[in-house]
């Protein structure tokens, strides 16, 4: 070797280590090369990887990293992963409270309802509802006490039936017009009846099990439950009917189906008059094609 050549200084070899750490976007590579060669005064710097600079596509990844810094710490990812389902919740809403922006960021993320979600949650409500009543040797009870105890669960109950039902009814059935209007049809617009009927048939079931009171005006919400399924009810029939005139099929046995399961809400719901306009309005456009039930009402002739 050339004597006029001297050795590298250490400072010299740690610059050059640090270079090549940071191109490869390396944090361990930046500590250890921060490390070496060094005093002991300056042997726990560390510098920022470019994907701690500018974040990472995994989130996870990106938590480690930033948490490398912080070795007394704990991750976010262990931190969040003893919380429950009800403190996840709690603290979501506490972000969305202190961060109003990310509102909409959440709902681009988390997956859209479909019916059958929908109706699971109604299910997981009822349970809810039942769990709120104080614990009775006879059974539950039905007085004024009781009512206000389980009321905020059941005016949840009710407020999420209306509002899935107007969710997914709101803009009615696809038109037979989509295929060459897709882009005019709303993205939450049924594309076929049954899964209109399928949702009031599971949100009724469980409307039809609310607790009745012995004050009949704690019973209102209950009453304002079906009242609001029975006009679902009928604009779903009238929905149908026109969806058939456009050309759609629906065969006899779905709507054989439909009316049994409205002549049992009708028979069976206590509130046969809020049902009464939806059973006539099937009748006059589908009785034809399907067995009328025995409880099924007269239809009502005009002069």
């Amino acid at each position: 070797m050339d004597s006029s050549s001297p050795t590298p200084e250490p400072a010299v070899r740690k610059t050059r280590a640090l270079a090549d750490a940071r191109r490869h976007g390396s944090s361990e590579g930046l500590r250890t090369a921060a490390t070496s060669g060094s005093s002991p005064s300056t042997r726990h710097i560390a510098y920022p990887s470019a994907t701690a600079q500018h974040g990472h596509r995994d989130g996870r990844k990106r938590t480690r990293v930033m948490d490398a810094a912080a070795p007394n710490e704990v991750s976010l990812d262990k931190l969040l992963e003893p919380l429950d389902e009800q403190s996840l919740r709690l603290l979501l809403d506490t972000l969305l409270v202190q961060n109003p922006l990310l509102a909409a960021q959440v709902r681009q993320l988390v997956p859209k309802p479909t019916v059958n979600s929908a109706c699971s949650q109604l299910v997981r409500l009822e349970r809810r509802l039942q769990a709120a009543f104080p614990y009775n040797k006879s059974g539950p009870a039905t007085d004024d006490y009781t009512y206000h105890r389980v009321r905020p669960a059941l005016e949840e109950l009710r407020d999420t039936i209306v509002m899935y039902l107007d969710h997914f009814t709101h803009y009615g059935l696809a038109s037979a017009s989509s295929v060459t209007h897709a882009q005019e049809q709303p993205l939450n617009a049924l594309s076929h009846p049954a899964e209109w009927f399928d949702l009031l048939t599971q949100a009724t079931d469980v409307a039809m099990r609310m607790p009745k009171w012995d004050r009949r005006d704690n019973n209102e919400i209950r009453r304002e439950t079906l009242r609001q399924l029975a006009d679902g009810w009928l604009r779903a029939i009238m929905a149908t009917s026109r969806w058939t005139e456009e050309g759609h099929l629906v065969g006899r046995g779905m709507l054989s189906q439909w009316a049994q399961q409205l002549d049992h809400f009708y028979a069976n719901a206590g509130e046969p008059a809020l049902l009464h306009p939806a059973v006539q309005a099937f009748q006059r456009s589908f009785g034809q094609h399907c067995a009328r039930g025995p409880s099924m009402v007269p239809l009502e002739t005009t002069t």
